[in-house]
């Protein structure tokens, strides 16, 4: 049973009769007869070969409408664990998940099933459409609602998603953008992809996301951290990108929303922070993804990269990004091109061959995957 399974039926029985033996936490009941997370997490990791373990740590791209059946089987043969829909769709609910059910079967390993991600955001950051699936304003409009009213339609917009196959949408963006100039913001600004110019405003409206498309059964992702709001360039198109964000400067303030929401995924950004790790991207920074999102924050969950495709790290060879990736406190790297990550991937299991640390930090993000693919219902028996 699913964790989204538990928590409708929980719905149901808040408002039925029952004994007092019968009323007790639904928890207490499904717990015998269902492993924990991390218990199902450390059965399938135990009958997994090392190069699927690693495969588990990588997120690649794939067609949102047509993917081949040569790529299928090309990230079958590497074990990549996870795919994104890359590009625009317009198949509406059906249509999408007949293409889901075929990477889920294409991809699954002995019961364990891919994460399958999209970008609905809203406005032009709305990966699926077509029938079924409701059009989404953009991220400005959507912060104009009040956060109620918000997580309603986000539990709607949740629950198209999850119809449609799709698991993992990486959204909301908690980038705040400030209001003098926000079309001047290349990535957020230029696109209404802010729900408004203050933190607080910000903070508000990614919690009812977040709240409402995980009551609709799709786990979601809050991006991209610490801030892109006053970045001075797209990390998509340009090198060298730069924000302003310090460790504890109230920008920080709709991630720690998002996180106590309850966002089971938080994207890094692949920008530098001057203020926080002059020295680092943020990809790579052990201060931003360990020191601040794992220790300032309090965050549990799973740590996913923006594209490594994009040109911000676009010139670090893959074997290196990936290592400093995972030393930095990363568990899943996303790139929309899959050649690199069969690179990472040989890198990685080369890496930890010959370095115990390093083979303890994979060991530990593979299970990190592995619960919560199992808490997603990902993970069968």
């Amino acid at each position: 049973m699913t964790r989204r399974a538990v928590a409708l039926l929980a719905v149901v029985l808040a408002g039925a009769t029952a004994s007092p033996a019968a009323a007790r936490p639904l928890e207490w009941r499904v717990r015998d007869v269902a492993p924990p997370p991390a218990a199902q997490a450390l059965s399938a990791y135990e009958s997994m070969s090392p190069a699927q373990q690693v495969g588990q740590l990588f997120m690649a791209g794939i067609s949102s409408t047509r993917p081949s059946h040569a790529a299928v089987v090309a990230l079958r043969a590497h074990n990549v664990g996870s795919v994104i829909l890359d590009g625009n769709s317009s198949l509406g609910i059906v249509g999408t998940s007949t293409v889901v059910g075929q990477l889920a079967s294409g991809l699954a390993i002995d019961g364990l099933r891919p994460f399958v991600a999209t970008d609905q955001e809203g406005g032009e950051v709305q990966r699926l459409t077509g029938q079924g699936f409701s059009k989404m304003p953009t991220a400005l409009a959507q912060g104009r609602l009040s956060p109620q009213v918000l997580q309603s339609r986000a539990n709607t917009w949740g629950q198209q998603v999850a119809s449609a196959g799709v698991n993992l949408n990486l959204a909301p963006v908690a980038d705040t953008v400030p209001a003098a100039h926000p079309r001047q913001n290349p990535p957020i600004g230029r696109y209404d992809r802010e729900f408004g110019y203050t933190p607080s405003v910000v903070a508000a409206h990614v919690a009812a996301v977040v709240r409402g498309e995980e009551l609709g059964g799709v786990d979601v992702t809050v991006k991209h951290f610490p801030g892109l709001g006053r970045a001075s360039g797209n990390t998509d198109l340009k090198q060298h990108v730069t924000d302003p964000t310090s460790r504890h400067s109230a920008y920080v303030a709709p991630f720690q929303a998002g996180v106590d929401a309850g966002a089971p995924f938080v994207m890094v950004s692949l920008a530098t922070y001057p203020n926080i790790d002059p020295s680092h991207p943020a990809c790579f920074s052990k201060t931003v993804i360990t020191d601040m999102l794992r220790n300032d924050l309090g965050f549990k969950g799973v740590v996913i990269s923006d594209s490594f495709h994009a040109k911000a790290v676009r010139s670090v060879p893959p074997r290196t990004a990936a290592i400093e990736y995972f030393r930095a406190g990363g568990t899943i790297l996303l790139d929309t091109q899959r050649q690199p990550i069969y690179a990472m991937e040989q890198a990685v299991l080369a890496e930890q061959a010959s370095d115990p640390t390093f083979a303890k930090t994979i060991r530990a993000d593979v299970l990190h995957v592995l619960s919560a693919k199992a808490a997603a219902g990902l993970l069968a028996g």
